[in-house]
């Protein structure tokens, strides 16, 4: 049989497995569990669903995705009840309330003293500072904090902290914006400061006259020319749930998430601008032909933070959940993962094989459900309801017509499970961006599914992408099939060009890091291997060396053309992780990598977000700088033992030496990372943490001043 991409507990007979889902089927009356069960529908080009219809479908990896739009609000009604789970309901709106307001709904900000006040009037900056760690250059990724060179931008809780950050002696918080709900992400553009996080307000969306399923986002923007006095000049709220957002230029392209839900005014994703109130106009929503079974509405909102009088450019697409999204200069690409179904293959197979059983009266009784209207009952609920008419006709069977039965449907169900090659794929949607427009581009698929934003790169018009097939075990066989790892190539409309696949059988990717026209690549089962992969012809992509070596990377990050760094986690041969582990790879010989460095700490539980958060990771090679937050925990003798702060590293070409702790433990989580981001402006290093931002000489690490943060995160003194 061949790979697939679907993961089972374990071995079990095809009979036995077969008797359990019969039996599961006869008890269901629209519950939804159970693997794979949820709404399954496929729309075909020019065939909307209308109330009171019914469309039988699933996901088919043979056919290609189209995107589609709605001919009609009737259509996107019928489309919108249609793909409702049984579960639907309308929004609850929690107990957060609406930003204080600097007008009618803005942040308020707490202004210092007029003599501080006028000293915090910026002028561009000559001073040498870091940046945020983007994936892409020239597209910056929304963040906890930012810096100019002379100013600090941070959210610290409910609160953002506008800090006079250099000279460090002098530095000092010169305005607090407050909010009564919770600042998430931010972006500096000149003298904008753009700040956005989830809102959620009973009384406000009873005064707009508002009900939303999913919330909303609030989306201020302040003039920051005098840094003491930031002035709210605009403020958006947008229905749904923060999502992601990046920054090219002025324009920011601002994601968020929604659930599906019918409204007769305003029935798509809502913006309010100030006190009035549109929703995302009816050609701009799209949506494909695939069979959604947790669907959500992702649009993309472009606005130009230094102009901010101007229109927002607003694209809706409905996606399934658990979506990544990475963005290039030019396009935005959104992710998901898409399976063909053992569950609902077999459900279909034994209908086929009931069908003839059907007496008139049920088959009128099917005929009803599938005209009932949609807001009575959802496609997910009228399937369900059908398929237990179908399966009551096995109680009417003796043991011996039912066994035949139940060989007939195996049969059946290994012939159709051998029509593909793979069962998992990653479903990708691509939105051009340039210069605050939005459009909806094309559509691909390659087998497998991705780790994060950085399994995928776009080079000279091509998408590049690396994915791991998981490891499963086959219903017909008694062996499993193992997990395997590919690399595919894209061109700019969406079609495969190119793939490598078959790559370290059994094991997973960790990491990925594009780099030109090389991908270097970890996976991991119990040692370390560490790919190079050369796609200078993305038509032919092929594996040019690889090393071994015990433990594993999660980030990769290039020092420069011929070094890698690997942070990740060191490894016994069995696959028992030790302590936390930062490599240096020279892949200047493409074809020999070598580990020429390494630092392993001596705690074995040490942990850094920066295995996951590549924002945490703050890198100079100029400045032979290197520093991640990092903490653990020790106990012995009853004691625990431990640090928590952030690791300062010395880091060349061929050495990685830890400096210091610049030690934040007095502000820790009690069991996570104290640091979040660490930044370096001129001589000196910023470590900052939940209520305070410590300032240290990166000559020597000596302290120079800290600069506390009241985050009011918790509403509780802590003392």
């Amino acid at each position: 049989m061949k790979k697939s991409g679907l993961t089972n507990t374990g071995p079990i007979t095809a009979g036995a497995l077969l008797s359990m889902v019969l039996l599961s089927l006869l008890i269901m009356s629209g519950c939804s569990e159970g693997p794979g069960v949820g709404p399954n529908i496929i729309d075909q080009p020019g065939a909307q669903l209308e109330p009171g219809s019914y469309k039988e479908a699933r996901f088919d990896p043979k056919e290609q995705v189209e995107t589609l739009q709605f001919a009609s609000a009737d259509d996107f009604k019928a489309f919108v009840i249609s793909h409702a789970s049984s579960g639907y309901s309308y929004a609850y709106y929690g107990a957060r309330t609406e930003v204080i307001a600097l007008d009618s709904a803005g942040g308020g900000a707490s202004m210092p003293a007029p003599e501080q006040a006028a000293k915090a009037v910026a002028t561009p900056s000559a001073n040498d500072f870091s940046q945020t760690n983007n994936q892409v250059a020239g597209v910056d990724e929304a963040d906890i904090i930012k810096t100019d060179g002379d100013y600090i931008y941070t959210i610290s809780g409910s609160r953002v902290y506008i800090i006079k950050a250099y000279p460090g002696e002098d530095a000092d918080v010169v305005a607090t914006i407050e909010y009564k709900n919770m600042p998430t992400s931010l972006f500096v553009s000149g003298n904008h400061l753009a700040v956005f996080g989830d809102f959620n307000d009973l009384d406000f969306f009873r005064r707009m006259d508002l009900r939303l399923r999913s919330g909303m986002t609030f989306f201020n923007i302040y003039d920051i020319s005098n840094r003491a006095e930031p002035k709210l000049v605009k403020e958006y709220k947008f229905e749904g749930n923060y999502f992601n957002a990046r920054m090219t230029g002025d324009f920011v392209y601002f994601v968020v998430s929604s659930q599906p839900e019918y409204r007769p005014v305003l029935p798509t994703p809502i913006i309010v601008e100030g006190a009035a109130k549109r929703s995302v106009p009816l050609p701009d929503v799209y949506y494909y032909n695939i069979p959604y079974r947790n669907m959500q509405f992702i649009t993309v909102h472009a606005l130009n933070i230094a102009q901010p009088s101007g229109d927002v450019n607003s694209k809706t697409i409905a996606v399934e959940a658990s979506q990544n999204l990475y963005m290039s200069e030019k396009n935005i690409y959104v992710t998901y993962t898409e399976s063909v179904n053992e569950y609902d293959l077999q459900r279909e197979i034994m209908k086929e094989l009931l069908d003839s059983q059907i007496i008139d009266s049920d088959r009128a009784v099917i005929e009803k459900i599938k005209a009932a209207d949609n807001d009575i009952l959802s496609q997910y609920e009228k399937e369900e309801k059908i398929m237990q008419i179908y399966f009551s006709y096995l109680n009417y069977m003796d043991s011996e017509e039912r066994g035949g039965l139940e060989d007939k449907a195996e049969e059946l169900l290994k012939k159709r499970l051998e029509e593909y090659e793979h069962l998992e794929f990653t479903v990708i949607n691509k939105l051009s961006v340039e210069d605050g427009s939005v459009e909806v581009g094309g559509n691909g698929k390659v087998p497998g599914q991705i780790i994060n934003q950085f399994s995928l790169d776009e080079n000279d018009d091509v998408l590049r992408i690396a994915t791991t097939i998981s490891a499963r075990w086959s219903r017909f066989s008694k062996e499993r099939t193992e997990s395997v790892n590919s690399i595919y190539a894209l061109d700019s409309s969406m079609k495969v060009i190119g793939e490598l696949s078959g790559l370290a059988e059994g094991e997973s990717i960790y990491s990925t890091r594009f780099i030109g026209d090389k991908l270097y690549m970890v996976t991991f089962r119990q040692v370390d291997p560490f790919f190079v992969i050369d796609l200078s012809d993305p038509r032919a992509i092929k594996e040019l060396g690889q090393l071994k070596i015990p433990g594993f990377s999660r980030y990769l990050h290039p020092y420069d053309d011929h070094t890698i760094i690997g942070i990740g986690q060191d490894a016994a041969e069995t696959g028992r992780t030790k302590g936390l582990k930062i490599s240096l790879f020279d892949v200047s010989d493409f074809e020999n990598p070598r580990e020429i460095a390494k630092f392993v700490t001596g705690e074995r539980y040490a942990q850094s977000t920066a295995l996951y958060e590549h924002k945490a990771f703050l890198f100079s090679r100029e400045k032979d700088l290197m520093v991640i937050p990092a903490y653990s925990y020790e106990y012995r003798d009853g004691s625990r033992e431990g640090y928590n702060g952030a690791f300062v590293f010395k880091i060349t070409r061929d050495e990685i030496r830890l400096r210091g702790l610049i030690d934040h433990s007095k502000d820790e989580v009690r069991y996570g990372p104290a640091v979040e981001r660490s930044l370096y402006i001129e001589e000196l290093l910023y470590t900052k943490s939940m209520s305070l931002v410590r300032i240290n000489r990166i000559s020597d690490l000596g302290s120079v001043k800290n600069i506390s943060l009241e985050s009011k995160g918790i509403g509780i003194p802590v003392y």
